[in-house]
């Protein structure tokens, strides 16, 4: 590999970098742009369940507490 060829490929890749760059930023500004018209993208179809209420204890039989030395 000569000089010459090391440095256009040196030169090629980082503005092969550049260009990837610049794609990247124009994709997230068009994703911010148009993301108020889109409708939310339904991941997955698993859903964990999480109680909306707390549980309602019955009282049981023995709920005396007893305060002092036995």
């Amino acid at each position: 590999m000569t000089v010459d060829s090391a440095a256009t490929f040196f030169v090629a890749s980082i503005l092969i970098g550049f260009g990837v760059i610049i794609i990247a930023i124009i994709i997230l500004t068009l994703n911010n742009l148009f993301s108020m018209f889109w409708k939310p993208i339904k991941w997955n179809v698993y859903m964990p369940f999480v109680p909306t209420e707390e549980p309602k204890l019955e009282p049981t039989a023995n709920t005396e507490i007893k305060i002092g030395k036995r």
